[in-house]
């Protein structure tokens, strides 16, 4: 059985490889990758797309008119990739095509890319062989008999050299939530019937894809084979509203498997059935997405500077965090399903959570930090007036001998000074950002 699986080979396939990187959003931004061959995407708010989606998720995902939205660059690539799979014996070379490169840029500075890997080979398990090295950061790739990793490749090639991983000492913001493994949205369209596979062996089938596990993983015996009551958990998200096809949504992929998805002897059918998935359905699994990594992104800053932080969060969800995108029920039966496989709605209630008993934290602060100006300004206004310091701040000037120019000025100087402790009390995250600017710039 798991070599019958193994020589499954697909009719069509799509595969669609995702990641992050940060950078400032600017004119500046968008230059560079024009001058790299990138196509700024143009679409009309045409008749499907208004009977679609609604409006706020249209103009995020697709026509970009508000300056809260994506702004989308694409280009095709015609070229080959070659990766590097260690096995027990030696280098196991797997060949890909690339296709079409898009960016997605967001005004918050955290974008996204997605490459098109399009498979030589169109069995399972070399399709298998190929994810599994693709998602992985390190993976070794031959290019012009040079050999690096993987996401160097990607940095160079892709983005222009704006990094997404650590290397040395210099520290990349965005490698400390995205993980080292990138996502991946497929779909493989197999003549099911030709191989008499049953709902039960798409579904093991399913997990070896979507975990990116050995095929035959599922439905084995091996070390690597899923608890039961594991499967189930994980098939619990799948969504099943047709007999040809089925959808995993998983954490890090979202996998589609069954008959007739891509394929038709129409072509013009086969087109739109294509651009279904490459670009409506994969563009709210990306919404999902976007969601997911600026919540990793608002936790992993929420230390240097909260209160700058919360309120970009608050201003964030009231943007972005949308209960439904379409009129119709399957887009949103993939972007609920999909959101509940990455834990969205729950890291959004802890995180709000954290939001709210870090807000009390700092009302309070700021009670006591503004009790104590106010016992400042109530100390010198019991005093009968400023005239009594003046007089004695003329009394020391005539006694150190000064003129008034040099006196004041260091008396200016000495009350500055004395006052830094007081201002960093009542104004700590203003400490904590001035602390952050200076460190950077030793650094």
């Amino acid at each position: 059985m798991i070599q019958n699986n193994l020589e499954i080979k697909t009719t069509e396939t799509l595969i669609k490889l995702v990641g992050i990187f940060d950078h400032k959003y600017n004119q500046k931004l968008l230059h560079r990758f024009e001058s790299k061959s990138y196509k700024r995407e143009s679409f009309s708010d045409n008749q499907f797309l208004r009977n679609t989606f609604y409006p706020e998720f249209r103009d995020l995902m697709f026509i970009g008119k508000e300056t809260s939205s994506l702004v989308i660059y694409s280009k095709q690539e015609s070229s080959n990739i070659v990766f590097q799979k260690d096995n027990s014996q030696n280098h196991l070379e797997v060949h890909a095509e690339l296709g079409e490169i898009e960016l997605f840029l967001a005004p918050n500075g955290l974008h996204f890319f997605s490459i098109q890997l399009i498979p030589v080979k169109k069995d399972l398990g070399s399709i298998s062989d190929l994810m599994f090295c693709a998602r992985n950061f390190e993976t070794r790739v031959i290019d012009a008999d040079n050999i690096q990793s993987w996401v160097s490749w990607i940095e160079h090639h892709i983005l222009d050299g704006i990094a997404i991983s650590t290397k040395g000492n210099k520290k990349i913001n965005v490698d400390e939530y995205s993980g080292s493994k990138f996502k991946l949205f497929s779909v493989f369209d197999v003549a099911e019937s030709t191989y008499n596979i049953s709902t039960e062996t798409r579904e093991n089938l399913l997990y070896d894809l979507g975990s990116v596990a050995p095929i035959g993983t599922a439905g084995g015996n091996s070390f690597y084979t899923p608890n039961d009551a594991y499967f189930e958990s994980l098939l619990e998200d799948k969504i099943a509203v047709f007999k040809n096809y089925t959808v995993l949504p998983m954490f890090d992929t979202f996998t589609v498997m069954g008959q007739s998805i891509l394929s038709s002897d129409n072509p013009a059918s086969k087109q739109n059935m294509f651009l279904t998935w490459h670009q409506t359905y994969f563009r709210i699994y990306l919404f999902n997405l976007f969601i997911k990594y600026n919540l990793f992104r608002y936790n992993h800053e929420m230390s240097d500077d909260s209160v700058k932080v919360r309120d970009e969060f608050e201003n964030f969800l009231n943007t972005y965090n949308l209960s439904h995108l379409s009129y119709n029920f399957l887009p949103n039966l993939i972007f609920h399903h999909h959101r509940k496989s990455l834990q969205i709605d729950e890291e959004l209630e802890k995180f709000q959570d954290r939001i709210n008993r870090i807000s009390q934290a700092i009302q309070e602060e700021q009670q006591k930090r503004s009790n104590l100006l106010l016992g400042i300004v109530g100390a010198m206004t019991s005093i009968a007036g400023l005239q009594p310091i003046l007089d004695y701040l003329e009394i020391g000037r005539k006694v150190l001998q000064l003129g008034y120019f040099s006196y004041y000025v260091l008396i200016v100087l000495i009350v500055a000074v004395a006052s830094i402790p007081i201002l960093s009390y009542l104004f700590p995250e203003k400490k904590k950002k001035i602390l952050r600017k200076w460190r950077s710039r030793n650094d």
